[in-house]
């Protein structure tokens, strides 16, 4: 017996549509179903979830080339991993400096300091500035290391994944210092410890993935790579606030 599927309208045989994947039994909204349907959101985003977390923190060469291979099934989407990652880091960052009450220094800040003010905006609006980080740093690694092995998008996927360990990177920072030893994870020595451990990881993840490729020159354009990214993330987390702070001045 055919069964037509509710979502495109397809006709098929079996448990799922051959077209768009829904099953062919679809349970009426309920409180049940509701719960039915969390459930099963977050025990399918825990499997990949953790082992993306996992392999793309240790190993993130090998996880790379599978996914660009197109072993994709048992890896978060590198969109998905990157949010979730961001949400997750920032519910506990803000339950950590609400529940202790720690604060960022504010005398530069009441004296009108533009440099104070920028880094208090880039913390707030950390998500939105990171996005031209990862975009500039896709290019570089791009020009300087992937071309034309790989292309524009796929490096854009993988500083998605890396982002996404940078945070979870993050994260853990928070929890140690905030939580367990009660450092105010607002001071800028802990901002600057998050920005070695991300230079790090760059420097490592960009590693891991190009050893293979045989390339010439292969250290000096590593190395090249790792700087210019570095800098790229510097002048736009320490400019672009500034030009913001200085186009609401003057509109």
């Amino acid at each position: 017996m055919l069964i037509t599927c509710l979502n495109c309208g397809h006709s098929f045989k079996g448990k799922y549509c051959p077209e768009c994947g829904q099953s062919a039994s679809v349970q009426k909204l309920t409180a049940r179903a509701l719960l039915s349907d969390t459930v099963h959101f977050f025990t399918h985003i825990e499997k990949g979830f953790l082992f993306t977390s996992r392999n793309f923190f240790i190993r993130p060469g090998v996880s790379s080339v599978q996914y660009i291979a197109g072993k994709r099934k048992i890896y978060q989407p590198p969109v998905s991993f990157f949010l979730i990652w961001t949400g997750l880091y920032f519910l506990q960052h803000n339950a950590i400096i609400n529940y202790f009450g720690y604060q960022l220094p504010t005398k530069l800040i009441a004296n009108g300091d533009i440099e104070e003010q920028s880094m208090l905006l880039f913390r707030e609006h950390f998500t939105l500035f990171i996005l031209p980080v990862i975009f500039l740093s896709a290019l570089i690694i791009y020009y300087m290391l992937a071309k034309p092995r790989y292309n524009f998008m796929e490096l854009i996927s993988l500083c998605l994944f890396g982002t996404g360990i940078y945070f979870m990177m993050s994260a853990i920072t928070d929890f140690v210092l905030g939580l367990v030893f009660r450092v105010n994870i607002l001071a800028d020595n802990v901002f600057l410890w998050q920005t070695v451990l991300s230079s790090a990881y760059n420097f490592w993840f960009s590693y891991d993935v190009f050893k293979r490729s045989h390339l010439r020159f292969f250290w000096l354009r590593l190395v090249s790579v790792s700087l210019l990214v570095a800098a790229c993330g510097w002048v736009t987390m320490f400019y672009l606030p500034i030009v913001w702070i200085y186009l609401t001045r003057t509109s």
